[in-house]
């Protein structure tokens, strides 16, 4: 009777502790991902003050800048409107360019030529700006960033950025944007 009841605990001793021995396996547990939190303390305006009501849905990730066409690794980040009735903007890095604590000044070069890019759209004027405009000016602060996982931006914008439109107007910029990003409701592939 000893003999049968050590075998059996044997046996479940074995059957327990056996699978942690293996060496390409993990036995973490697999844990879903962490919370996307993002503070957009971005104010946009027209000259004038007039404010630019902006989408509230965002992406933040890292994937090439724009596949066949700037082959480089970019961190994007997208803040738009589902039902298209508000106004976006975006802002692109190129991280192999940018130190963290960088201060960088506008105008910039093209899109995929230099370290950030943000253009912004006014759905409500049809006005368009980007950085890389004549009559851009200003700062963009990259305190830090990350391509994660999480993806993760912490940028500080004070600047004008120049208009894209024929005849349209310049669109004001200042604040704070933070986020960590494990997911996002959109596929990266978007364009700058």
């Amino acid at each position: 009777m000893r003999v049968s009841r050590g075998c059996i605990l044997l046996v479940v001793f074995v059957s327990l502790f056996s699978g942690t021995c293996e060496s390409g396996r993990s036995t973490r547990p697999i844990l879903p991902p962490g919370t996307n939190t993002a503070s957009n303390g971005l104010v946009f305006t027209l000259e004038g003050g007039t404010a630019i009501p902006m989408g509230g849905t965002h992406a933040v990730c890292c994937s090439t800048w724009e596949p066949g066409r700037i082959e480089r690794e970019a961190l994007k980040i997208f803040y738009y409107d589902t039902t298209k009735r508000n106004s976006y903007w975006k802002m692109f890095l190129i991280p192999s360019q940018i130190l963290e604590d960088s201060v960088l000044t506008l105008p910039t070069p093209a899109p995929g030529d230099g370290p950030v890019a943000i253009a912004a759209t006014d759905v409500a004027t049809g006005d368009q700006a980007s950085s890389e405009r004549a009559g851009s000016s200003g700062t963009v602060t990259l305190r830090s960033f990350s391509c994660g996982p999480p993806t993760e931006v912490d940028a500080t914008v004070d600047a004008v950025l120049g208009s894209t439109t024929p005849g349209g107007r310049p669109i004001r910029v200042k604040g704070r944007f933070t986020a960590t990003v494990y997911t996002n409701p959109i596929s990266c592939a978007f364009s700058f």
